[in-house]
């Protein structure tokens, strides 16, 4: 068994940094970026032939439990198996869900009970619907927090890898989102017409309180922070929406945007994640100096028309949309990735996520739709 080390984990070619950092700027790389995922053969070889060896020191940081070691020891199976894919993949480590209690963990900070589900999800309950109520809630200590967890699990990891490896950061909605959150969201959208005021005090202690967090995340991290969902990037943190995908573009651009921006005038650069068609808020997303990025899905949304509004200046992250109508679901994997290739403007920054097995037909595709062949930088690792 082959001990790797993390600067094999994480080495990249100067041509692959500048995908990256393009990406990131919303720059054209005048293809379609891709990010292969490994399928279950590749990733049980992984653990065949490749071993770990973490700092055992690190099991005496707070926090930590056997499964923080397992779940690390995970990470990197995977982080290691994605880096034996072609493609312009990003290495970083993910923080795990259930260590933090997914974006719902973070609703506590102002007194929502948050419950674990059967299927492992977590459920926050919505705080009383008075504005009295909602006006004296304060922000409590991060650290009380079972969000907060998050921060410990990355303090721990990165002791126990050397400091040598980037982290995303784990999933976090924004503003209104967390607003959702606390309130439910019949209150919510029943409170941007009849307590305008109100929401808008809550979304402020909100703000703060992401802000907070982000900060002890960047901390705990190192420094060393990608995105969330997008993949073929680095630099930046990633939050997620979706409340957007069911409101006008007047209540985003009155009770969203200009917490964003906040958020972004603070901390830099951010992508946003969100289910659900995302078209009418892109405007305004654009005029974000620190929103780099918008992932989503299509069907629901109209990839020719995000292109449209996008003008090339920002990077679109798409993918396949899953658990929804019908009507919304491709009807094969082949049907989407031809209208990937076929309605995507060389201008416009975009990337996707590709399987190992589905290789072979985008390059088929690539060279059917734009008579080339589909460029794909070498593997950083070879078994």
């Amino acid at each position: 068994m082959r001990h790797l080390s993390f600067a094999e984990l994480t080495a990249a070619t100067p041509a692959q940094e500048a995908v990256w950092d393009a990406l990131w700027r919303g720059k054209s790389i005048e293809r379609i970026a891709v990010d292969v995922r490994p399928n279950a053969a590749t990733c049980r070889r992984v653990r065949e032939e490749f071993a770990f060896e973490l700092d055992e020191g690190a099991v005496k940081l707070a926090g930590y439990t056997e499964r923080w070691r397992e779940e690390l020891l995970n990470s990197l199976y995977a982080l290691a198996a994605q880096r034996l894919m072609p493609g312009d993949g990003a290495p970083a480590l993910d923080v795990p869900r259930w260590v933090h209690g997914q974006s719902q963990g973070f609703a506590d900070l102002f007194g929502a009970r948050v419950e674990e589900q059967p299927d492992g999800n977590f459920f926050p309950y919505p705080l009383p619907a008075d504005p009295a109520f909602i006006d004296d809630l304060q922000c409590r200590p991060l650290e009380t927090s079972l969000y907060y967890t998050a921060v410990e699990w990355l303090r721990y990891a990165r002791a126990a890898t050397g400091g040598a490896l980037p982290f995303r950061n784990p999933v976090m909605t924004g503003p209104l989102d967390t607003a959702n959150y606390l309130l439910g969201s019949t209150t919510l959208l029943e409170w941007v017409y009849t307590e305008p005021e109100t929401l808008h005090r809550l979304l402020g202690k909100i703000t703060d309180a992401i802000i907070g967090m982000l900060r002890a995340l960047g901390e705990a991290a190192g420094g060393l922070r990608h995105n969330t969902e997008v993949t073929c990037t680095r630099g930046g943190f990633g939050l997620c929406s979706e409340i957007r995908a069911i409101i006008s573009s007047a209540i985003y651009e009155e009770f969203e945007a200009p917490y964003l921006l906040c958020i972004g005038e603070a901390l830099g650069t951010f992508s946003v994640h969100s289910c659900g068609s995302w078209e009418r808020t892109l405007p305004s997303v654009l005029r974000n100096p620190y929103l780099r990025a918008m992932n989503g899905p299509s069907k629901e949304n109209d990839l020719p028309t995000l292109c449209a509004l996008a003008q090339g200046k920002i990077l679109l992250s798409i993918y396949s949309s899953v658990n929804v109508h019908e009507e919304y679901l491709w009807p094969d994997t082949e049907s989407y990735l031809r209208h990937v290739l076929t309605v995507t403007p060389i201008e416009q920054p975009l990337e996707i996520n590709l399987q190992e097995d589905d290789l072979p037909r985008w390059q088929r595709l690539h060279r059917e739709i734009r008579g080339t062949k589909a460029v794909l930088a070498e593997p950083a690792l070879r078994m």
